[in-house]
This record gives structure tokens, C-alpha cells and sequence, in this order.
């Protein structure tokens, strides 16, 4: 409706001009490749950040004096703003890299503080009768930290996908890689060819969807497996 008002395509295209710019896009190679290097940039960033967040989360959460002095580094990254991070970016990384860094800093406070939250919300005297008792120390993390984490691990995880791609194809509009979706979205708008830029959005929208779905059933899967 608001297209038809409008009745101008390069301010605000209908469905029908989207679909056919995405029709387009998808019979083309370049958009196979551009397609892929989001992807493969998107799941280095979060998978660096993902590991990272569980080791560094895991030792604040066990280690009280490591967690004070960590937390003010958890703060700093996660209140700096992500335009910043992609300025930086671009000074110090070559501009295929800087989409990786930028997705690293912003979903590594998100799953570093899950792990913590998970961890803290085990009860200490559980951990202290398993140590009275002498529980061996693997048997402790398995039993309890273990069990205790994966809910959060979950959520961590859920919430970081989500704000990968976001991250990921801003950076990308910045950087203008060779290949990317952002890079392609800003080369459409720069020849004002907006159906085209609604068309890479819906990508990037349903990609979302499908790896939120799809993660949602591993969780399930696991849980039921459990």
C-alpha cells in the first residue's frame, strides 16, 4: 500500500519489483559467491567469539579475582558502539577481514557473560559437598557446571547467530569487500537500484530464519536427548 502511495520504485519498491530483484539475483553466480563469503565470514566471527566467550566465561565464573578483573573488559566491549569497532576495523584490517573482527567484539560479550550467568547460578553448597565428599573434579564440571551452562549456552548462542548477520553485513557495507551481501547492497544503492536492496534484505532476513529454526531444533534434539 505504502509503495502504491508512494508509486515512485526507486524510493520505495512494491513486492512484486522485490521478488523479481530477487529472482535475479538468485539465477546469478555472484550472488552464490557473495552469498557464501557472508557466510563464511559470518560463522568465523561468531565461532571465534563463541569459543572464546566459553573459555574466558568459564574462568570468570570460577574464578572470582579473574572475573573482577575481567569484567571491566566485558563492559567496555559490549558498550562500545559497533560503528566504532568497524571504523578501527577498517585502519588496521584488509577489508575482507574486517567484517570477521567486528562480529567477534560484538558477539563475545554476549556469550562470555552467559557462561558466567550460568555458572553463578549453580548453588555453592552443591559444589561444596561434591568437594567434601571428594568428588573428582571432572565429575564436578559434568555433574553440575556442565548441565547448569547448556541452557545458557543455548541462548547465548541463539542471540549471537541473530546478531552475527546484523554485524556482519553492516560491516560489510563499510568495508566493501570483493564479495558480500553488504558490499552488493551498497553497490545497489549507490545506482539507486532500491528493489534490488529490498531483495538482499529479505536474504539476509530468511537466513536468520532458517539458522534460528535450525538451531532451535538442535537444542530441542539435545534436550530430548538428555
Amino acid at each position: 500500500m505504502a509503495a502504491a502511495l508512494t508509486g515512485k520504485e526507486i524510493i520505495l519498491p512494491g513486492p512484486a519489483a522485490t521478488f523479481r530483484a530477487l529472482k535475479n539475483l538468485l539465477t546469478s553466480a555472484a550472488f552464490w559467491r557473495s552469498l557464501g563469503a557472508t557466510l563464511l565470514r559470518g560463522f568465523a566471527g561468531f565461532g571465534l567469539s563463541y569459543l572464546a566467550g566459553l573459555v574466558l566465561g568459564l574462568f570468570s565464573g570460577l574464578s572470582r579475582p579473574f572475573g573482577i578483573i575481567f569484567r571491566p573488559l566485558l563492559v567496555t566491549m559490549r558498550s562500545t558502539p559497533s560503528v566504532s569497532l568497524i571504523l578501527l576495523a577498517l585502519i588496521w584490517f584488509r577489508a575482507d577481514l574486517v567484517a570477521v573482527f567486528v562480529t567477534f567484539l560484538v558477539v563475545f560479550p554476549l556469550v562470555a557473560q552467559n557462561v558466567m550467568d550460568g555458572i553463578r547460578s549453580i548453588d555453592p553448597q552443591l559444589v561444596e559437598m561434591a568437594r567434601i565428599y571428594q568428588v573428582k573434579p571432572w565429575r564436578i564440571f559434568r555433574g553440575l557446571y556442565l548441565p547448569a551452562i547448556i541452557p545458557y549456552l543455548a541462548t547465548a548462542a541463539a542471540s549471537g547467530l541473530g546478531l552475527t548477520w546484523k554485524v556482519t553485513v553492516t560491516a560489510e557495507v563499510m568495508a566493501a569487500p570483493a564479495l558480500g551481501i553488504g558490499a552488493r547492497m551498497d553497490t545497489a544503492r549507490v545506482f539507486l537500484q532500491t528493489p534490488e536492496v529490498f531483495a538482499w534484505t529479505l536474504v539476509v532476513v530468511l537466513l536468520g530464519l532458517l539458522f534460528d529454526r535450525v538451531l532451535e531444533n538442535l537444542v530441542e534434539k539435545g534436550i530430548a536427548w538428555r
